[in-house]
């Protein structure tokens, strides 16, 4: 805590790690600790209820009771948790953290623990280190393949990235009410942009896109998620429906079981294009619904309107015609006519008979928006702002202070990959002379081993004109053969190291590794 940077953070966490954790306390301990512990009654002031009822008020009626399929708190369920995944469930994590069915069970489900501290993140990490090393000696007696270890190292990458973000809300508190680049501050937020029947739709999940609506009633319903469906809701809020990130932000603090408010935030404005340094993640909410839900199980179980619906139609209900909809017993939309498209063109009103009966029907709303045209003006409009060179270059001090320390000592900035911040310009002094100049000496003749050193030349100021840098005379033999030496070396350990994700910003120690170990999404 109370870091004045984020650069010694990875190591002061693992010198933690490593301490010796207490021993449980004893039962005579634990009777004496009872004692002190005061009742409601005696502290001053105290309220026994958690809110007062002008409180209450300010939450909606929907969120004031309990959940009916929520995770039951506690240390004990927590430590059951913890020992179920790692004994049985854990071992397919990496195939299942995908979809919202496999997830309940491949998952660890340990973030609402977390959240209210009923685990510790060590005990989480160091119980997880000590299962990795029986597997990896059994490994060595057996040569069956398993997918355990794989699981667990995707699982520990992800409670170390719980971490990272947990340490950029502390480093930075204003994350929670400003733009992390304030480049992109106006989007979102000029007039007529928020829509509150969009907003409504979007809280109540009857957007008329049935996942999408399928999430939000799981959240509303159970309070836990998985992360990728998470990341979706947002990208289909933040895009497609426009809404500013800190409108929806209340909304997913309150459905959330597992609400922890450094994840919340940074990770609103990733999946929201306003980092600065992230890549627009803006999600085909049908598509996604089609790989993580093929059958429409888990649509049918949250959108109960859609129940009787076949397969074939459960991703996209408004292609049914009239009659179908009678058939299926379903309403979609008005009910009178049919979409020839995702928005706004309809074939003929369907006939008396079709329509008998169907007001008695479950009714299921029509696409709010278009998906794809709310989806490309909002990619151009957030792609205007990136592409402007004074966002470049906040974007880079974003990155020095918020991107992840494996990438930025691993990388210089002539070769790091996109999302590229441009370096800020900077004027020389008269008297001053470049790192590039200073590794050349007066003109010469240039030997056929000068020429191919020169040519190994790497500028880390990225001021100097590519061109002009070629134009320049021999450097000398000593100083240049030591600087290109060096660079050469720090290349190649960057081409062996690994590398960082394009959507979550991870940096993956495996060079050669076809997906990120965090997120799964697929290597670019």
């Amino acid at each position: 805590r109370c870091l004045s940077d984020r650069d010694d953070f990875s190591k002061l966490f693992h010198k933690f790690l490593d301490q010796l954790q207490p021993p449980s306390p004893t039962r005579q301990q634990l009777d004496w600790l009872r004692a002190r512990l005061l009742t409601p009654n005696e502290i001053h002031g105290y309220c026994a209820a958690p809110l007062s009822p002008l409180e209450m008020q300010e939450i909606p009626a929907e969120h004031r009771g309990d959940r009916v399929e929520r995770q039951r708190g506690g240390e004990t369920l927590a430590l059951e948790m913890l020992d179920s995944f790692l004994d049985r469930r854990g071992a397919n994590y990496s195939k299942g953290i995908s979809s919202p069915n496999t997830s309940w069970t491949t998952g660890s489900r340990l973030s609402p623990y977390l959240t209210w501290g009923h685990v510790s993140i060590r005990r989480v990490i160091v119980s997880t280190k000590r299962k990795q090393d029986e597997l990896r000696q059994a490994k060595k007696r057996s040569s069956e393949p398993s997918p355990w270890l794989r699981s667990l190292a995707a699982f520990s990458s992800r409670i170390h990235w719980r971490s990272h973000f947990l340490q950029k809300l502390e480093s930075q508190p204003s994350l929670e009410i400003q733009d992390q680049c304030l480049a992109y501050s106006h989007l979102r937020r000029q007039p007529g942009d928020f829509k509150q029947e969009h907003y409504e739709a979007w809280c109540e999940g009857k957007t008329g896109y049935p996942f999408v609506d399928a999430c939000m009633r799981s959240l509303i319903h159970c309070g836990w998620l998985n992360f990728r469906m998470r990341a979706m809701l947002v990208s289909f809020a933040t895009y497609n429906l426009w809404l500013d990130w800190k409108q929806v932000a209340g909304h997913l603090a309150r459905v959330f079981l597992d609400y922890e408010p450094g994840i919340h935030y940074p990770q609103l404005q990733m999946q929201a294009g306003t980092t600065g340094i992230n890549a627009m993640r803006v999600y085909n909410v049908t598509k996604q619904g089609k790989d993580q839900d093929a059958d429409g199980a888990f649509i049918r179980k949250h959108v109960p309107e859609l129940r009787s619906v076949p397969t074939e139609y459960i991703h996209e209900p408004w292609t049914l015609s009239p009659g179908l909809q009678h058939k299926y017993q379903v309403t979609v939309g008005d009910g009178n006519r049919k979409p020839k498209g995702i928005h706004g063109m309809f074939e003929q009103a369907p006939s008396p008979d079709d329509c008998a009966g169907a007001k008695n029907f479950p009714r299921y709303p029509l696409p709010i928006v278009d998906e794809k045209a709310s989806a490309k003006e909002a990619k151009d409009k957030v792609s205007a702002v990136r592409k402007q060179e004074s966002t470049k270059i906040e974007a880079q001090q974003v990155f020095l202070r918020h991107g992840s320390r494996s990438r930025r000592d691993h990388q210089t900035n002539s070769d790091r990959t996109e999302p590229r911040a441009a370096p800020a310009k900077r004027s020389l002094d008269k008297n001053q002379t470049s790192l590039s100049k200073f590794a050349v000496a007066s003109p010469a003749k240039k030997t056929k081993t000068a020429v191919q050193e020169q040519k190994g030349v790497v500028d880390l100021t990225g001021l100097e004109n590519s061109a002009k840098s070629s134009s320049m005379s021999a450097p000398s033999s000593t100083i240049k053969g030591s600087i290109t030496s060096f660079l050469v070396d720090v290349q190649r350990s960057d081409d062996l190291k690994g590398f960082n994700c394009r959507v979550c910003t991870y940096y993956n120690e495996k060079p050669y590794g076809l997906a990120c170990s965090m997120c799964g999404s697929t290597r670019e």
